[in-house]
């Protein structure tokens, strides 16, 4: 009995769906609309071929910048570190000079 119920459930949700005029309008519309190609499409078209070698490039291009980019800063930033510590052991070397001059 619980069969029957189960399989009568079944056949109900998997009938088949009619469709009406619509749903056809609706879809010949859409069938009309990509029929026609605007020359903005077709100007466009030409170029799809370039669309990845220009990708690659692009994105080569950025990363060699960056790679560039990061290694110029961390070279300033060693350099800049160097003159620092440069200058503080000399004022370290002054100061211990001065303290010993005083005693």
């Amino acid at each position: 009995m619980l069969f029957r119920q189960s399989t009568r459930l079944v056949s109900s949700i998997s009938a088949p769906i009619r469709c009406t005029s619509s749903t056809r309008a609706l879809s010949s519309t859409a069938s009309r609309l990509t029929e026609k190609k605007s020359a903005y499409r077709e100007g466009i078209s030409a170029y799809g071929a370039f669309a990845r070698p220009f990708g690659k490039v692009f994105l080569g291009a950025v990363l060699t910048y960056q790679i560039i980019y990061w290694t110029w800063v961390k070279l300033e930033t060693d350099d800049i570190k160097l003159e620092k510590n440069g200058q503080l052991a000399s004022l370290e070397k002054k100061a211990r000079e001065l303290a010993a001059a005083q005693k």
